[in-house]
């Protein structure tokens, strides 16, 4: 059989890259599904390629290395959890001056840790794991379709937008991904309101990628989001330049 290399679990598995680690294995396919296809991991909607980066394998992390040993620390509090009354995981702003920096990469490895942190820690507890435990918004690839269905009526397509509103707010843990990059219309950034202010008040972490410092987020939207973003959050900053084109 064909050993399941390409699976989130395996530095995590006593039988990776054994005769035993296939992908007819129950948990490669509950995370990844048949043929890249369905699956938790893909559910989260990251882009294919991203779907087995960790905090270890990260191309980020060596240029990273302090914020990654942060980030390590704030990994570890994903076992709150399953834990009634434990204390709130804290969301987090990734941001730098420039692109390429490193901050979806890593954005996506950390939500990468909670689906599997999620997935093992409710099978420990003889759970029922989410279908999709995280949710990847790219905000700008968000607005690019709300504009698109703005502007040709599309009502199928304001549905999808909708959709995609009610599943962001209510996912565990979620990732909005270069928020503040474009100027918004009202109607925008209410939607977007909408997702933050939810996702703050009933006490759900989400990590924000960013090129703009927290503190400009009170002008690309406005005072009350710049609030809600910054509460419950740790902002930290990649430096350096773009590594873009360098893998």
């Amino acid at each position: 059989m064909t050993h399941a290399s390409n699976c989130i679990l395996n530095a995590r598995c006593k039988l990776a890259n054994t005769d035993a680690c296939n992908r007819s294995c129950s948990h490669y396919i509950a995370l990844h599904g048949y043929s890249g296809k369905g699956g938790r991991m893909a559910n989260a909607g990251t882009p294919a390629d991203y779907r087995l980066l960790t905090l270890a394998n990260s191309p980020a992390r060596e240029s990273q290395a302090k914020t990654y040993a942060t980030l390590e620390k704030f990994c570890a509090t994903f076992e709150r959890q399953f834990e009634a009354g434990a204390d709130r995981i804290k969301s987090l702003y990734l941001w730098s001056d420039s692109p390429g920096t490193g901050k979806t990469t890593t954005a996506v490895a950390i939500l990468n840790e909670w689906i599997t942190a999620h997935y093992l820690g409710s099978l420990r507890r003889d759970r029922q794991p989410l279908q999709t435990p995280a949710v990847f918004l790219d905000v700008n690839a968000f607005q690019t379709d709300y504009n698109l269905a703005t502007m040709t009526n599309d009502d199928a397509a304001m549905a999808n937008i909708k959709s995609t509103i009610l599943r962001t707010q209510h996912a565990p843990f979620a990732v909005l991904d270069d928020i503040g990059v474009r100027s918004a219309s009202e109607a925008f950034r209410s939607y977007v309101h909408a997702i933050v202010n939810y996702r703050t008040a009933n006490g759900l972490p989400t990590v924000f990628t960013s090129n703009l410092p927290i503190e400009e987020m009170a002008v690309v939207f406005d005072a009350r989001l710049y609030d809600r973003m910054r509460d419950m959050c740790a902002v930290l900053h990649f430096a350096g330049e773009s590594k873009r084109g360098r893998r």
